[in-house]
């Protein structure tokens, strides 16, 4: 059976995809579907009963490979490649965030998982990054904070916003894997970028390190003294570490590493991009998606014309 676009449209809300998988959370099904647009397969998974969609409401989930950390394994299909799926929500009027654990080698869900909001969270709008054994999500609401789920220990822990940053929105700033495995956070605004990173300090205690500062316009290459009115982030590519940026009316890639950015296309739509990377096409697909549903997944004709550009780009070729 093939998820038709119409059908992934209208009735459920795009949540991200990982190791060649599209996440989608069916509301009205109240099941999760996970779904692989090369070959149109797919598998769905009922969320727990004890989710009502009242009193506690499933916003985001994530979606990985099982044998990920296998050396030499190659992600696949269904049939060779178990799974597991993370999902996060908000609770108990929006005072309470929970999470839960699925894995396909079992078919059962974890017990839900409880930690206290630092503020009143709304929603969990971005998709969740892996980094290490570990999710990570922005919660949205009156406040700036991410949420940890430890997949290995099954537990849940809110991490501070950094002391002083340029920004406190999180639909500037982009969660990512550093080098050395740490917790990495890119906060943007008008004028500067800032790279973080959370580390053990001498005293024992793990805090934000600023590792990096640089003014936007040289990063962007907009020119000398110019300084961009509107800008956020549409999407990010967590395998290479690639953002992707609207400043005024440009998307940007920009590779948080090297800090090398290159101009893609000039839009008067805001919309949001995800980045597909497919097991069984050596380029990465920029899919372009609506925040709460799929508009035309894998067939933008105007993105793939920068496939190949996109590629050579990463790649160095």
């Amino acid at each position: 059976m093939r998820l038709g676009e119409d059908e992934v449209r209208k009735e459920r809300m795009f949540c991200g995809c990982r190791h060649g998988r599209v996440l989608l959370l069916d509301r009205k099904q109240n099941e999760i579907v996970l779904w692989d647009p090369d070959t149109g397969d797919h598998r769905r998974v009922g969320i727990p009963p004890e989710i009502d969609g009242k009193e506690k409401i499933v916003w985001n989930e994530a979606a990985l490979c099982a044998a990920a950390d296998d050396d030499g394994h190659v992600h696949g299909g269904f049939s060779c490649c178990p799974f597991n799926v993370a999902l996060v929500g908000v609770a108990s009027n929006n005072t309470q965030m929970f999470a839960c654990f699925y894995t396909s080698e079992t078919g059962r869900w974890s017990n839900l998982i409880f930690t206290p909001a630092p503020f009143l969270v709304f929603a969990f709008v971005d998709p969740g990054i892996l980094v290490g054994h570990s999710l990570y999500w922005f919660p949205t609401g009156l406040g700036s904070a991410i949420l940890q789920f430890d997949l290995d220990r099954q537990t849940l822990a809110v991490i501070e916003w950094p002391s002083n940053p340029n920004c406190y929105s999180h639909y500037m700033s982009q969660i990512f894997l550093a080098e050395g495995g740490y917790l990495g956070l890119v906060t943007l605004s008008y004028d500067s970028l800032q790279i973080w990173e959370r580390k053990v300090c001498s005293e024992g205690v793990t805090r934000w390190v600023l590792q990096r500062t640089a003014e936007l316009n040289k990063v962007l290459e907009l020119g000398s003294g110019v300084k961009t009115s509107h800008l956020v982030r549409l999407g990010y590519a967590e395998d290479v570490k690639v953002m992707l940026l609207c400043a005024d009316s440009s998307v940007f890639m920009l590779q948080i590493d090297s800090l090398q950015s290159r101009k893609l296309w000039e839009t008067n739509i805001m919309s949001s991009l995800h980045p597909y990377a497919s097991t069984y096409v050596a380029v990465i697909k920029f899919s372009l998606a609506a925040n709460y549903g799929l508009r035309k997944f894998g067939k933008v004709s105007r993105l793939l014309t920068v496939i190949g550009k996109v590629q050579r780009w990463i790649t160095g070729a």
